[in-house]
């Protein structure tokens, strides 16, 4: 069963295009980075690295990122735990766990230059969507990363990473042990039988539910978000049998307790199964879990709950839910005792017959204008395969116009759901705006957008496209159907 790390390297990804460090801090030059992530493990590391103790908790991480080509050590036998990586030699680490794919053009950061030996790297995580550098033209080549980047641009890779938020308590570099079980746990496995994207959602006033939560989502590879209470419940709260508050919701039908407004789930139609965990309250699921399950659409979704308690089963718990999201899918739930190990939480999960995704892929566009056409991978999200299913219906055509001398708009004529985030555009981006326009760049801008692709190779783009309005087409790579 994959286990969380992958988010955590899906989440580096993002992380790459949102930090906003410029740490030069235990920046390393070219030479030593090429040892660094050297292709094949020198002699005297074959058996192990010396400063790897063989009882560390990143000691098999380390074994196979080297077994596997993914990051070596830094020679002498040694792997250097505690030092740090670049964000170039992050790139490359996953670009070869990627198996090298073949590339189109040179990265598009001003620091960043063809022919050296991460270019292919940087190029091919940008095209992805993976990373976009700072919003200055400059990717950081030798910047180490952070935690939080780690986490973001680990998360991008894998669908499941946290939003970039800038907490200052991740901006410190993260270390070659972290960075090696974040590959690890992300890589280790493979994804052709990846679970459907998963969110684990959990409500814990005593904090007895949170860590099953976090052992569920940790080895779900999923999100994990708490149900966090607009007015916090205090001890006095939960004294049962005292008309306190618990008490008084519990015996109300039609109780539904406010959740914070900050806590909100962005993209809910993103994720195929949902584990559901509450603590048992008189028998019974919290009557907030009854707001949770109100105030989104779980159609189609598949959803697993599971409670903790002293004594108590799951009981009608369960079932009385069941009501609440009738369109979902629901299995069987299940209690534990608070205190449960992780072990426990995972040999349960394996007993789930959980949906199975379909392999994710890069569907392929073609755009087709003033009798060029240029071929674009569009962007693993939401948006991008709202506009694949838009596409699939046939060729879309837009009238586009000129704007600010660095792209062309036009409308879309459909609503798309939108993810949008901060990014420094560059010629062959192609970006959704306010969900129902969508732009061609041919030059750079920095704004609020969703990216919906890239065109593989934009060279002499600009020109194609012209100084006028443009008639643009779209249609699917594979569609068959002549532009």
């Amino acid at each position: 069963m994959k286990k969380r790390a992958l988010s955590i390297l899906l989440a580096l990804m993002l992380t790459l295009t949102a930090c906003g460090t410029n740490s030069s801090a235990a920046s390393m030059g070219t030479a030593e980075s090429v040892k660094e992530i050297g292709s094949a493990a020198p002699a005297a590391e074959a058996g192990g690295f010396s400063d790897v103790p063989a009882d560390a908790d990143y000691a098999q991480a380390a074994a196979w990122c080297r077994e596997n080509g993914v990051l070596n050590g830094v020679g002498g036998g040694r792997f250097d735990p505690e030092g740090t990586l670049t964000r170039t030699m992050l790139v490359v680490a996953l670009y070869r766990a990627a198996g090298e794919p073949a590339v189109n053009g040179a990265p598009p950061f001003t620091d960043t230059q063809a022919g050296t030996w991460y270019a292919n790297a940087v190029t091919w995580a940008s095209e992805k969507g993976l990373v976009q550098g700072y919003g200055n033209g400059s990717f950081g080549t030798n910047n180490p990363v952070s935690v939080e980047q780690l986490e973001v641009i680990i998360g991008r890779c894998t669908g499941n990473g946290p939003e970039w938020t800038g907490d200052p308590a991740k901006a410190h570099a993260a270390t070659r042990a972290q960075a090696a079980m974040a590959l690890y746990t992300a890589l280790r496995d493979g994804n052709t039988e990846e679970t459907g994207r998963v969110l684990v959602a959990y409500f814990s006033a005593t904090g007895a539910t949170r860590p099953l939560a976090e052992y569920a989502a940790d080895t779900l590879h999923a999100d994990l978000f708490e149900i966090v209470p607009k007015e916090p419940y205090t001890q006095a709260d939960l004294a049962y049998y005292t008309d306190c508050r618990a008490d008084r919701e519990q015996n109300d039908p039609a109780a539904r307790p406010a959740i914070a407004d900050t806590c909100k789930i962005t993209d809910m139609a993103g994720y195929d199964v949902v584990f559901l965990g509450y603590p048992i309250w008189h028998g019974q699921a919290p009557k907030i879990i009854y707001t949770f399950l109100e105030s989104y659409d779980f159609t189609g979704k598949t959803i697993v709950p599971f409670c903790t308690s002293h004594s108590s089963g799951i009981g009608s718990s369960d079932t009385n839910l069941h009501a609440l999201a009738a369109g979902a899918n629901w299995l069987s739930g299940r209690r534990f005792a608070a205190g449960t190990s992780r072990d426990s939480i995972e040999k349960w999960i394996d007993t789930l017959a959980l949906p199975k995704q379909e392999a994710r892929t890069m569907n392929q566009i073609t755009l087709s204008f003033n009798g060029h056409t240029y071929t674009a991978a569009l962007a693993d999200n939401s948006s991008a395969e709202a506009f694949a299913e838009l596409l699939k219906s046939g060729p879309l055509t837009v009238s586009a116009h000129d704007y600010g001398n660095f792209e062309k708009v036009g409308e879309l004529g459909a609503e798309l759901p939108r993810n949008d985030e901060p990014i420094t555009t560059s010629a062959g981006d192609i970006i959704l705006y306010q969900g129902n326009q969508i732009t061609v760049y041919y030059a750079q801008n920095a704004w609020n957008f969703t990216r919906l692709g890239h065109i593989n190779d934009p060279s002499g783009l600009r020109e194609a496209l012209g100084s006028g309005d443009v008639e643009i087409t779209f249609q699917l790579a594979d569609s068959g159907t002549p532009a």
